[in-house]
């Protein structure tokens, strides 16, 4: 039951940072870990997982791989698992230690700001743009979601297994992008318009901000420019990671 009860602690995002392990929930997303280099420290199955050929083939997976398993009952795994009809099958996983060192010393840099943005279902979708958009990190400030939450990591479906993805403080990022020449752009709805005249720099950081309130007055003050998506004017926002997606690709290097 050791499996399990970690499994349960690990909800608390104090947990996760004491013990440095997350979870990963559901077939999809297990598939993809098992498919990582990620450290995995156990895997909690229940019965429900072999109601599908698919979940009979992820346990006899998870059995190949040698991590540690326990079964328990759907009753148990229910108390663990943080999804409404739990598939049957969770991971838990240690957190890869990442940071700006990662980042530095690069030709070129596309990174992703969080600043502030609280819903687990945006920041996930966030990560996962990224990753598909090839962006160097997306980088999470203070008041930000847990980017080891575990509905960032089912939004993410995979992605926090292979991007550059972690928290840090705004004083280390600033000193980070002033030491790599990085320049810090901003997205409001006031900003410049897209498409812009001239190309973006090689070296770009993209802050999107809080949901609700927008970018923090320190980043809005820091940020070079401030771009925007046109938009009909019966329209007056879009979500944060539907927005953050739209910049990105616009923003993207040319290839």
């Amino acid at each position: 039951m050791r499996l399990l009860t970690l499994a349960r602690d690990l909800r608390r995002r104090r947990a996760r940072e004491r013990e440095g392990y997350f979870v990963v929930e559901g077939v999809r997303a297990n598939e993809e870990l098992l498919r990582s280099q990620l450290d995995v420290v156990g895997v909690l199955t229940a019965p429900q997982l072999d109601g599908t050929e698919r979940g009979r083939q992820l346990r006899t997976a998870v059995m190949q791989r040698g991590v540690e398993h326990s079964e328990v009952s759907e009753r148990e795994f229910a108390s663990a698992a943080e999804t409404e009809s739990p598939q049957g099958v969770l991971a838990v996983v240690r957190a890869p230690t990442r940071g700006l060192s990662d980042l530095e010393g690069r030709s070129g840099l596309r990174l992703v700001v969080l600043d502030a943005v609280q819903d687990p279902g945006n920041v996930g979708a966030i990560i996962r743009t990224a990753a598909a958009l090839a962006a160097s990190g997306t980088i999470a400030l203070p008041g930000t979601v847990d980017v080891w939450n575990a509905k960032v990591v089912r939004s993410a479906m995979g992605a926090h297994f292979h991007h550059l993805c972690f928290h840090t403080t705004w004083d280390e990022l600033r000193s980070f992008l002033s030491n790599e020449g990085c320049e810090l752009w901003g997205s409001a709805r006031e900003g410049e318009g897209l498409p812009l005249s001239v190309p973006p720099p090689p070296k770009l950081a993209l802050a999107v901000g809080n949901e609700g309130s927008g970018m923090t007055p320190a980043l809005r003050e820091a940020a070079r420019r401030i771009v925007s998506i046109p938009m009909d004017g019966i329209v007056d926002s879009l979500n944060v990671a539907v927005a953050a997606g739209i910049l990105l690709f616009a923003l993207a290097p040319k290839r």
